[in-house]
C-alpha cells in the first residue's frame, strides 16, 4: 500500500504552526533559513515575496493605463496570487500552504502556455482564464499523487519551464517577435534557480540570517520577480498585441 513519505515537522512543539504541520503534514523541502518559533517562521523567504506583489501592481497599472486586452491584463492577478501564496507558505511552512504555493506557480504556467496557444490560434482568447484554471486543477491533482509516491513535485515546475521554452520556439512559425525580453527572462530565471539550488543544497547557507536579501531562496524570489516583469514586456510587444487584436476583430 502506498504511503506518504514521512517528513519531520519543521516547527517545534508549542510553536504557532506546529499543530498545523502535524495535521496537514510538513513540506517536502527545507530551505536553509532556520524555522523560527513565531508567526512569520521564515522572515527572509517570506518578505522577499513582496517583489512579486510589487511587479503585479506595476503590471496592473501599466495594463490599465494602456488599455491592454483582457488576456494581458490577467497577468497582474496571476502574479498577485503567485506572490500571496508563496508569502503565506513561507510564513507558515507546512504542506497545506505549500499546496497553495504551487497553485500560484501552476497559475503562472497556465497563463504563459495559454498565451502561446492563443498566439498559435489553438485557444480562443476568451477561454484563457478557463484554461488557466484547468491547468491549476490538473497539476494540483498530479502534485498530490507525486507526494503519495514520494516524488519531488518540484519537478513539475522544471518540466513546465521546459515546455514553455519549447512552445515559444514552436510559436515562431506563427508570429515573428523580438526575443530579447524572452532571453532576458530565461537568464534571470536561471540565475534565480542557481541561488535557490545553492540554498537547498547548503552550498551557501547561513540559517540564522533573516534579512530580506540574506538567503538564496529569498534571492530566487527577488530575481524571478524581475523575470516576471520581462515576461510581461515580452507579451506586450506590438507584434503580439496587434496579432491578437486582428484575430478578435
Amino acid at each position: 500500500m502506498l504511503r506518504v513519505v514521512a517528513i519531520p515537522n519543521p516547527h517545534p512543539p508549542g510553536c504557532f504552526w506546529h499543530s498545523y504541520a502535524e495535521s496537514f503534514g510538513a513540506p517536502n523541502v527545507k530551505w536553509c533559513e532556520e524555522t523560527l518559533c513565531q508567526v512569520v517562521s521564515e522572515p527572509a523567504n517570506t518578505w522577499s515575496n513582496l517583489g512579486y506583489l510589487l511587479v503585479a501592481l506595476l503590471v496592473g497599472c501599466v495594463s490599465l493605463r494602456r488599455g491592454d486586452r483582457p488576456s494581458l491584463r490577467l497577468f497582474s492577478p496571476v502574479l498577485l496570487v503567485l506572490g500571496s501564496m508563496s508569502l503565506l507558505y513561507h510564513l507558515s511552512n507546512f504542506y497545506g500552504t505549500q499546496i497553495l504555493d504551487f497553485v500560484g506557480m501552476f497559475g503562472l504556467v497556465g497563463w504563459v502556455v495559454g498565451m502561446n496557444l492563443v498566439r498559435a490560434d489553438k485557444l480562443a482568447e476568451r477561454r484563457l482564464l478557463r484554461f488557466v484554471v484547468l491547468v491549476v486543477v490538473t497539476l494540483t491533482l498530479v502534485m498530490q499523487v507525486m507526494r503519495v509516491l514520494g516524488l519531488k513535485y518540484q519537478l513539475l515546475i522544471v518540466a513546465a519551464t521546459l515546455g514553455i521554452s519549447v512552445s515559444e520556439l514552436l510559436i515562431r512559425k506563427h508570429q515573428r517577435v523580438m526575443y530579447r525580453y524572452f532571453l532576458l527572462s530565461n537568464l534571470l530565471l536561471v540565475t534565480a534557480l542557481g541561488c535557490s539550488l545553492s540554498d537547498v543544497t547548503r552550498r551557501v547557507c547561513d540559517p540564522q540570517q533573516h534579512g530580506w536579501f540574506s538567503q538564496g531562496h529569498a534571492l530566487w524570489h527577488w530575481i524571478s520577480a524581475l523575470a516576471m516583469w520581462t515576461i510581461f514586456l515580452h507579451y506586450s510587444q506590438p507584434a503580439i498585441r496587434l496579432a491578437s487584436q486582428k484575430e478578435s476583430s
